[in-house]
């Protein structure tokens, strides 16, 4: 290998070039299998052991030096995560670590939903790892840290004059620092966070100072506002802006970049996949894509420089058929898969009705009611013997087996018989703890018009329209359960997708009541909902300190089945908690899976099909 002392341009005056290659995977949540734990069924679209064999294929390239990295939330997100958190994975490495270990990932950083199972068990799952684990704006209170906030990677790549050189390459990682929000109880005293730019910004001069040629930025955070604020959710634009970093790796909001998924800016380009002209990618979730960042390198003689990049998104790849690779996998998660099929399969009560989330975006969904009931009981009990016991108790739930990005197969659809562990964990996937926070009419009038920002505004006396804003998540349009009231969808949103305000005045709450009377800004209630929310998840408003009347040691979800349990069986009326403002002769669409035609209702009409597999649906208002 040549020195790079010794370099030099040769005669013709030609840059040496060689090529790089980056490989993104990021927000797994335990999709190893490609398997959907919801709906008990294969799941082609999904899993990581359908991006093996393309990341061996794009490894064995000639000439290419490779690198893969993941940027977080790898450990939970499904009841395969749940089953091995709550059992423990023993002396066996996790599966995820073990497949990762398998697929010689070069580092990794840490994701929000790493830290639902308590720093304990993330340490011990991270133990195993024979990868790198980087993330700069954590800090590890007591005893050995999660993380290193940088590394340097050194790596021989082979320069089209036929020379072999060495190329040092800086990797930091962030997480969003709403962890201590969000995973508070599990956090509290031992791990604290810093601002991710702020982190940045200090960071970056150090890994240079190592000897840096390029810096990969790998950023477990969102592409949301441009400009920066302190402790921003998602900072991947900022950061990007920092100088020094080359390559931002960005992830956390399970978008997809490029790709339509995000607006263009002066500085967002989601045709090219850059920001900053800084080349990004996000792959997606649950391993239906891969990031790919291909990069032509220059030696000048002084060191590196990016000549050349290209950000691309790659699909999985599903066949019947499985690789020696993926079987390898397999391997990993076989015996933890069979477990957890067994746990999730077991009855816990029976239903009398259907439950379905086809319609969840447009109407109030009944499985979300029987969660609030739940969740209401539970908080009901636990405040009769303190001073909040004469406080009215209302409930926020959002659904989220809703399709869209994740695909025409996940939505809620369990048929009356039984109702399992698995149909709790389909309506609420998180081991988020239920609180309960006291908020007046004012502040529910504001939360609600958050949840507003889902709808598109549509002007009366027109047809099909597209009801959602394509930017706006259904898992952050809450329903309050325990109130009545409408949207008039007329009006403007208050708030953008990502919570930042758009209009301060704008109004799109009529006639919110409780028990029939309207609900005045100075009344006060209870309201249960999960510890993410709470804390100002999916940007809503954080309730203070002081309003967390309760937090409780048992997740939403186990709530919901404990609850379960004791009544034995689902025959309640459902609740019509909301609706929209009617406007004569005015209709809009929105998309929902085929199977949605079997369960319409008044106000409801099937159009025909649509894109990938979903149907057009048309809703009167």
């Amino acid at each position: 290998m040549e020195s790079p002392n010794m370099a030099s341009i040769n005669g013709r005056g030609h840059i040496p070039s060689a090529q790089l290659r980056i490989l993104e995977t990021t927000d797994l949540h335990m999709q190893i299998l490609g398997y959907d734990y919801f709906s008990d069924q294969v799941d082609q679209e999904s899993g990581l052991i359908h991006l093996v064999d393309s990341i061996d294929a794009l490894r064995s390239e000639d000439q290419v030096t490779t690198l893969l990295f993941d940027n977080g939330d790898f450990i939970q997100g499904n009841p395969l995560a749940d089953f091995i958190a709550k059992t423990g994975k023993g002396k066996r490495t996790h599966p995820m670590i073990a497949a990762m270990n398998t697929m010689q990932y070069d580092a990794v950083t840490l994701g929000n939903h790493e830290f639902n199972y308590g720093v304990g068990f993330l340490q011990d799952v991270l133990a195993d790892a024979q990868f790198p684990i980087t993330c700069a704006n954590i800090t590890h209170l007591k005893g050995h840290g999660l993380a290193q906030p940088f590394l340097i990677l050194d790596r021989d790549v082979v320069c089209d004059d036929g020379v072999t050189r060495q190329i040092k390459i800086g990797v930091t990682g962030f997480v969003t620092p709403q962890i201590t929000d969000w995973d508070k109880a599990a956090i509290t005293g031992l791990i604290e966070t810093q601002d991710i730019v702020a982190a940045a910004i200090s960071i970056v001069p150090q890994i240079k100072d190592a000897g840096a040629d390029i810096i990969i930025a790998l950023c477990h955070s969102g592409i949301g506002a441009v400009e920066h604020s302190y402790r921003m959710e998602n900072a991947a634009v900022p950061l990007a802006a920092v100088p020094g970093i080359d390559i931002v790796l960005t992830g956390h909001t399970h978008e997809a970049f490029p790709g339509d998924d995000i607006i263009r800016s002066d500085v967002i380009n989601p045709e090219k996949g850059t920001l900053h002209g800084k080349p990004t990618v996000m792959a997606g979730f649950y391993g239906n894509k891969l990031g790919v960042v291909d990069l032509n390198v220059g030696w000048d003689g002084d060191g590196w420089r990016i000549c050349d990049h290209k950000a691309r998104l790659q699909p999985n790849t599903y066949s019947l058929e499985q690789s020696p690779l993926q079987q390898l996998l397999k391997t990993h998660v076989q015996d933890a898969h069979n477990a957890t099929l067994d746990h999730i399969r077991q009855p816990i009560a029976q239903t009398a009705v259907p439950l379905h989330s086809y319609f969840s975006a447009v109407m109030p969904d009944y499985s979300l009611d029987i969660m609030s009931r739940a969740m209401v009981a539970h908080t009901a009990t636990i405040l009769a013997e303190t001073e909040y016991h004469d406080l009215p108790i209302l409930s926020a739930a959002s659904p989220f087996r809703t399709g869209g990005r994740a695909g025409v197969g996940h939505y809620l659809d369990v048929p009356p018989g039984p109702f399992t562990v698995r149909d709790a964990a389909a309506i609420y996937p998180f081991n988020n703890m239920l609180c309960a926070v006291r908020r007046n009419g004012a502040q529910l009038r504001d939360w609600l018009e958050r949840a507003a920002s889902l709808f598109a505004q549509i002007t009366p006396g027109t047809h099909d329209t597209a009801i959602l804003n394509p930017y706006s998540p259904i898992y952050n349009s809450d329903t309050i359960f325990g109130l009545t009231y409408t949207f008039d969808l007329s009006q403007p949103a208050r708030y953008r997708p990502d919570g930042r305000m758009r209009n301060a005045i704008a109004k799109r709450l009529c006639n919110l009541r409780y028990n029939g009377k309207p609900v005045a800004d100075t009344d006060i209630f209870a309201v249960a909902v999960n510890g993410y929310r709470a804390n100002g998840g999916g940007g809503f408003r954080k309730a203070p300190d002081a309003d967390v009347i309760y937090t409780s040691n048992t997740s939403a979800r186990d709530v919901m089945i404990n609850y379960l349990r004791q009544k034995g069986s689902i025959n309640c009326q459902a609740r019509k908690a909301w609706g929209f403002v009617h406007h004569p002769d005015t209709s809009a669409i929105f998309q929902s899976a085929p199977q949605a035609q079997q369960h319409l209702v008044d106000g409801l009409s099937h159009i025909g099909p649509a894109d990938n597999g979903f149907h057009s649906y048309r809703i009167t208002l």
